[in-house]
């Protein structure tokens, strides 16, 4: 199967962690149509580089605007690529988009978002856009996090915690001692939230934390048809994994 490429010019980039670059791109010719949620194939215009897909990590804007947020991987040569050479001005082709990680707006039930490392990107533009849409009902996003170097855009969290009454983040250390909560998100889930039956649920991140999540939340009541998942793994050619089975993002 064929996509084409869009050619994009990188106007921003800046280290969110350690680990995760945050890259913005702008359109050169036609915005790139996309629900929030989904992500795109990138490489380097020469096609030198390996293609390797990396969630939007904002809601769709009038501008075309697109941010991705890469964890550089080691040995991964698109993403050291990404972290080592791409630079403001440089121009990227984008294919895209893909993924089924998306919500219908507006939505009628509270929404419970798990990430983990840079599985926060598509977590972000379910989140941005629905509370660009008004949701009214209960939107919590909880972050895990090894350190508190590691936790990122608490900003911008800080400004929709005082915007909409209805948001709430919460951010867990795995590896450090600092304010609770701590500990991984599935050992927390039946303290924080004992019955999740009202909710839909939105896990992002690894293989292993998505897996565990999604055994966590089915156990407080979550039922399987209102979990929804998106699990980053090594995968070269992600839309010709089975449908369901995640998609590739590292590397």
């Amino acid at each position: 199967m064929i996509f084409d490429d869009l050619p994009f010019v990188v106007t921003e980039r800046h280290s969110q962690t350690p680990s995760i670059l945050h890259v913005v791109l702008r359109p050169l010719k036609q915005p790139l149509k996309y629900r929030a949620g989904q992500y795109v194939l990138l490489s380097d215009a020469e096609g030198t580089v390996p293609q390797r897909s990396f969630s939007i990590a904002n809601a769709p804007r009038d501008g075309g605007d697109i941010s991705l947020l890469v964890t550089k991987v080691p040995g991964g040569v698109t993403s050291s690529w990404v972290h080592d050479e791409l630079r403001v001005g440089s121009i990227a082709p984008v294919a895209g988009p893909f993924g089924t990680f998306t919500q219908d707006l507006p939505v009628g039930r509270p929404t419970l978002h798990l990430a983990a490392g840079s599985g926060l990107g598509p977590i972000l533009t379910l989140v941005e856009a629905a509370l660009e849409q008004d949701v009214t009902s209960e939107i919590t996003l909880l972050f895990s996090a090894r350190t508190i170097a590691d936790v990122y855009y608490q900003e911008v969290f800080a400004v929709w915690e005082a915007r909409h009454s209805n948001f709430r983040f919460l951010r867990t250390l795995t590896r450090e001692l600092g304010a609770p909560p701590l500990g991984r998100i599935p050992f927390l889930l039946p303290r924080l939230f004992p019955d999740l039956s009202s909710f839909s649920v939105f896990i992002a991140g690894g293989a292993g934390f998505v897996e565990a999540c999604e055994e966590s939340v089915t156990a407080l009541g979550v039922p399987r048809t209102d979990v929804h998942t998106e699990a980053f793994f090594a995968e070269p050619h992600p839309w010709l994994s089975p449908a369901g089975a995640g998609r590739g993002l590292l590397g």
